[in-house]
């Protein structure tokens, strides 16, 4: 059964841009998360959770326009939007339930699930959304293993945010521990998305089986390079502008 397979071929640019995108989204949804909880307030989780979770949907698409199968291939809109929603709001929840009170070993795990759950939902919905003449196949060992590199990688990247977040750091500290939690993040959604590929094959279908339609991959790349960029600029130009504009240091900064 495994000759009949298709073969995918997979772009090395594309995967690099997509690791290099989790990571800085990581570390800027951070930095927003650190600023805002110094001056207290609730927007803190809600911004971080927000900006990992779009980190997430963007490393997923520009994950999955690195597999290069042979057929046509689109994306369905509405569930490539759905698996976006879903990411941003389970990280919103993980990151409102890490900083509800103190960041114990139980609630950095307890969070680091919810956020491991969301990012295998976005991926798999995502990959729901992928269309093609072809039917999908899965390896269960290595579903349940991008499972647990999700839940896994995420609780120890939230124990190092937790760290950044609320402890006393001198300015050397912090910066080595909150360029740490978003490499793990990074790494955590990167690997967690290629296990996932990696437990995906295609069978072909019999031609024009199925009706290919949808958002095609050149649109898609556009359309997600052009966001993620958007986002980058906004988040960089505040934080550059609060730092600029801080008139009174704190302990730590």
């Amino acid at each position: 059964m495994h000759a009949t397979m298709m073969t995918t071929y997979w772009n090395a640019s594309y995967i690099l841009l997509s690791v290099v995108i989790a990571m800085i989204t990581s570390y800027l949804g951070l930095e927003l998360a650190r600023r805002y909880t110094r001056v207290g307030g609730t927007a803190s989780p809600i911004v971080l959770g927000a900006i990992l979770g779009y980190g997430i949907w963007a490393m997923h698409f520009i994950g999955m326009l690195a597999m290069q199968l042979p057929t046509n291939v689109a994306y369905d809109l509405p569930l490539t939007l759905i698996s976006g929603a879903s990411a941003i709001v389970f990280l919103i929840a993980a990151s409102i339930l890490l900083f509800k009170g103190q960041p114990t070993i139980p609630r950095i795990l307890a969070s680091g699930t919810v956020a491991g759950t969301g990012i295998v939902l976005m991926h798999y919905v995502g990959m729901a959304a992928l269309q093609l003449n072809a039917r999908p196949e899965y390896n269960p060992v290595l579903v349940g293993l991008s499972v647990l590199i999700a839940v896994g990688a995420a609780s120890v990247a939230f124990f190092l945010f937790s760290r950044v977040v609320t402890q006393n750091l001198t300015r050397t500290a912090r910066a080595a521990i909150q360029t740490g939690a978003a490499l793990v993040m990074g790494v955590a959604i990167a690997g967690m998305h290629y296990t996932g590929m990696a437990a995906i094959q295609y069978l072909p279908l019999p031609l024009n089986t199925m009706v290919v339609s949808g958002v095609d991959l050149q649109s898609l790349f556009y359309i997600v390079l052009g966001l993620t960029l958007i986002v980058f600029v906004i988040t960089s130009t505040f934080v550059f502008v609060e730092a600029s504009t801080k008139t009174t240091p704190t302990a730590g900064d």
